[in-house]
């Protein structure tokens, strides 16, 4: 199963460009609001040296690398929550995204209409979280409503703490608090998460600038930054960073150099999104196919499997586990096991990054 990751912002801020560059696709995207109705839809690969390298040592039949689907809604607007410019429709695209991306245009120019009239990073994040929060608000209120109807034709339901729960994260939503600062057990967590609320995602932050990192850049990323956080703010020129990735490889950095250009590359933004998540990978060989997979840290060995399937989680045994390391230092497998270096790991084990992992479960 592919990590789920949705693009938002704003009408004419390059949503679909980035799309096309990160899908290798070719949709609309032209300069008028709603150019994209219906979701566009791509998967892409994870460029992982380590599954290259694996798979040149351990010679598998198919290697499949770690994929992102990566969603493309139409651009929200004031109002969105509310239905205006179908934006109910479109946040029902990403209810289910494990991550969002806002593209934010960073880049000045009259030739692109902005539809707030002006560019204003601030403005447009702003916007487009009050937006998110009514939407969850609302959602959630008929939630709460719900579950205060159970609790009280049964005072002995045990929904109550589901129940405090979802009123806990209703307030948070109505006093304009993104979910994401909620502070959540375990159990909690769970009932926040089924409810597919949008403002509990992890939030990258896509500062879209314009060809060759010119044009009061500095200045616009600088007050982005310092509103939302450094780390969580990636600047890409989508535009120049499409047409790049159409050029002959030995025209790339030429072109990028006669550019100037600051967008930090497809290649970094995807290492951004992992970051972010916290995502580590690790690796199967099974009947000859050798296969990424991406979790998150702290992830059990049982739950890795659930990636796989879900009957392998539910009928977990034990993991035989390895480190990518030492298959390329030592060869493969049999080598690891008659060099006492494959494990035998239960269902507390926490899977780390470079795991090469064979899971034994009962169908």
């Amino acid at each position: 199963m592919a990590l789920f990751v949705g693009l938002i912002g704003l009408p004419n801020v390059g949503k679909s460009t980035l799309f096309n560059l990160l899908a290798d696709a070719d949709v609309d995207a032209e300069n008028y609001a709603f150019c994209t109705v219906d979701p566009n839809i791509g998967n892409v690969d994870v460029n992982d040296v380590r599954l290259a390298q694996l798979q040149d040592k351990l010679q598998p039949e198919s290697c499949v690398k770690a994929t992102i689907q990566f969603v493309d809604i139409a651009g929200l607007v004031k109002g969105a929550s509310r239905g205006e410019g179908l934006g109910n429709k479109f946040l029902g695209h990403i209810r289910e995204a494990d991550a969002l991306i806002q593209v934010v245009r960073c880049f000045g120019g009259s030739e692109i209409m902005h539809v707030e009239g002006s560019v204003d990073p601030i403005r447009d994040v702003e916007l487009l979280q009050a937006e998110l929060l009514l939407a969850d608000y609302e959602m959630l209120e008929s939630k709460l409503q719900h579950l205060e109807k159970v609790v009280r034709s049964d005072p002995n339901s045990t929904q109550k703490l589901e129940l405090e729960t979802i009123r806990k994260a209703h307030q948070m939503a109505s006093q304009g608090v993104m979910l994401t600062e909620l502070m959540l057990s375990d159990e909690e967590t769970v009932f926040i998460e089924q409810e597919a609320v949008l403002t509990n995602k992890p939030m990258l932050y896509a500062a879209n600038i314009s060809e060759g990192g010119k044009e009061n850049v500095n200045e616009y990323i600088s007050a982005l930054s310092d509103f939302v956080g450094k780390e969580r703010v990636f600047s890409i020129s989508a535009l120049f960073e499409k047409e790049l990735a159409e050029l002959d490889p030995e025209d790339r950095e030429a072109f990028s150099t006669e550019f100037n250009s600051t967008s930090e590359g497809v290649e970094k933004f995807v290492e951004a999104g992992y970051a972010l998540l916290n995502l580590i990978t690790f690796y199967t060989l099974a009947n000859s196919k050798l296969q990424a997979w991406q979790i998150p840290k702290g992830t059990t060995a049982p739950q890795a499997a659930g990636r796989i399937h879900t009957d392998m989680e539910k009928g977990f045994i034990r993991a035989e586990v390895a480190d990518a390391t030492d298959i390329l230092d030592r060869g493969n497998l049999q080598v690891l096991k008659d060099a006492g270096l494959l494990r035998l790991e239960g269902k507390e084990y926490v899977v780390k990054d470079g795991d090469v992992i064979q899971f034994l479960f009962k169908a």
